[in-house]
């Protein structure tokens, strides 16, 4: 079954950049969650497991496909933005779709989710069953989804891709930005850090790191970059006393078209939490941004060189 998400782009979901990347997903996030109690016949807050206790589709993993000609930054104040959105189940456990742009069916978020419970608070999350969602009105999915396998992997890999081969480092092996969680913005009404939270984390860290270097990255820049591919995967959460030690590395390579030159970035991050140094987030993603001549500028694209 399709339903459509239709956003008018409003200042809640506009960064420095237009449109924001963390408040976007959470639109997304908010309508996965109103399908499955549409479809499922039980509001969110009610699904149960078979032990009476409550139940949240989490979000484990996320891919954002836009295009590096038009990235998030592209969708500005006023533009409208219509989506396809579908999703099936696997084993009434796993839940896993698209928001596909109507009017481009090139540009999609992809959004998988698990059933659980918090059994031993925020850092020990139980997968399990939902009780009383009528998933008769969900497709039924016959293979589990290979977002699954994709979260695996990037595990062992430590990224979900690599830079492309022209990238050129912008340091030499990781840099860490450690993030101190804040209880009174960052968490869910679960006692949980909201999915889409983590990617402003990974942009603060990403700030810090990159105008912290020998050779930093000009602000221009740094306020002008925009993603237009990510993939993320997660794997556990945090309490709210907790510390993030955001582990990135970062190259970039020098893109030339039509209208001038970019950068184009290549990031991957790793999050643990330090209190006992699990590692419950990785992200890959590529961001672009244009780059206006000028002396700083100029002087940090020799340094690429």
């Amino acid at each position: 079954m399709q339903s459509k998400l239709r956003i008018e782009i409003g200042m809640p979901l506009l960064a420095q950049n237009n449109l924001s990347e963390s408040a976007l997903l959470k639109v997304i996030g908010d309508d996965r969650w109103r399908q499955l109690q549409a479809l499922g016949g039980v509001p969110t807050s009610l699904i149960r497991d078979e032990s009476g206790i409550r139940l949240y589709a989490t979000f484990y993993f996320l891919e954002l496909n836009f295009s590096r000609a038009k990235p998030l930054s592209a969708y500005r104040e006023n533009d409208l933005l219509e989506f396809h959105a579908e999703f099936g189940h696997h084993m009434k456990s796993y839940l896993d779709g698209r928001h596909v742009v109507s009017s481009n069916p090139d540009v999609w978020v992809r959004t998988s989710n698990v059933f659980i419970h918090p059994e031993g608070g925020p850092t020990k999350l139980a997968v399990s069953f939902p009780a009383n969602v009528d998933f008769e009105n969900i497709p039924e999915m016959t293979q589990r989804p290979d977002s699954l396998d994709l979260c695996r992997q990037a595990k062992t890999k430590g990224a979900f891709f690599l830079p492309e081969p022209d990238d050129v480092p912008l340091f030499e092996g990781s840099r860490e930005y450690v993030y101190e969680i804040d209880a009174d913005r960052d968490l869910n009404s679960a006692g949980l850090v909201y999915f889409a939270n983590f990617i402003s984390f990974l942009n603060l860290a990403e700030r810090r790191i990159l105008t912290s270097l020998a050779a930093p990255v000009p602000a221009g820049v740094i306020d002008a970059r925009s993603t237009y591919y990510r993939r993320v995967g997660f794997y556990g959460n945090a309490r709210a006393t907790d510390r993030l030690g955001i582990r990135m590395q970062a190259s970039a390579r020098v893109i030339e078209n039509g209208k001038g030159r970019s950068a184009d970035f290549s990031i991957n991050h790793i999050v643990r939490r330090l209190s006992d140094e699990k590692e419950i987030v990785i992200s890959s993603c590529r961001k672009v941004a244009p780059l206006p001549a000028g002396t700083e500028v100029e002087r940090w694209l020799d340094s690429l060189a």
